[in-house]
């Protein structure tokens, strides 16, 4: 019985979600179209999508560490990644535009790829002339247009430990643009919807933003001890 409330809760979900997502839909993509200061109106539209679907279906966000954000500030966000609802999560606990990084093969599939380049910062790493378009592209990003979100851990955490293997791209991201590096922790979005399943259930998720690290002065020499860091931070607010 109480898998049907959820199934039925999880229809209601979805729908709150694709109906406030084709209403704003149009926001999320045209003020970039027309110039690259329109993302901070389409971050207010996403902003404002995440609020609607988190209010309508009972999921609360608390948000804790806004102080160690400074809206000024271009940074390599980086979070764990345990479930879909974590991508709410970070958009009501920044108030300040981000994109966040997807694959050049993600451009490839009909209509979704034209979305992806439109809302996302597409990095392609397949030969040395690309690879080095890529990394100006994203120091352009980082200089003079928004915050860069990263997913460190590849793909969502479906083991026992509080974090899996950090790839070093956010961290080679952070030392080519010298721009600061800012941990997000998100805890408890797995246990209303796991990764492995669709079904959702209200309640509480946590977010807390930690300190920025700056990467001033590092090279790529220095990235294993920053990865390092960044990870001891990380792990230590999950294990609270």
């Amino acid at each position: 019985m109480l898998k049907f409330f959820q199934f039925l809760y999880t229809i209601w979900a979805l729908l709150i979600f694709h109906v406030f997502m084709i209403i704003l839909f149009p926001v999320f993509l045209i003020p970039p179209m027309i110039h690259k200061k329109g993302i901070h109106l389409s971050f207010k539209a996403i902003r404002l999508w995440s609020l609607l679907f988190s209010t309508f279906n009972r999921i609360i966000y608390k948000i804790k560490g806004t102080e160690n954000f400074n809206k000024k500030e271009n940074y390599v966000v980086i979070s764990n990644h345990t479930s879909f609802l974590d991508t709410p999560a970070i958009a009501q606990a920044i108030d300040a535009p981000f994109k966040a990084l997807a694959k050049k093969e993600l451009t490839k599939i009909p209509i979704f790829g034209f979305l992806i380049k439109m809302i996302t910062e597409v990095v392609d790493r397949s030969n040395p002339l690309s690879r080095q378009k890529s990394k100006d592209r994203l120091n352009e990003v980082l200089e003079n247009e928004s915050s860069i979100l990263v997913f460190p851990e590849g793909t969502m955490n479906r083991t026992d430990q509080p974090l899996q293997r950090f790839y070093d791209g956010a961290f080679r991201i952070a030392i080519d643009a010298q721009a600061p590096i800012l941990p997000i922790v998100i805890k408890d979005a797995a246990k209303l919807m796991k990764p492995s399943s669709f079904l959702m259930k209200p309640g509480t998720v946590h977010v807390h933003i930690l300190p920025a690290i700056s990467t001033e002065g590092l090279t790529q020499k220095d990235l294993p001890k920053l990865k390092g860091e960044v990870m001891v931070r990380m792990e230590g607010e999950l294990l609270k």
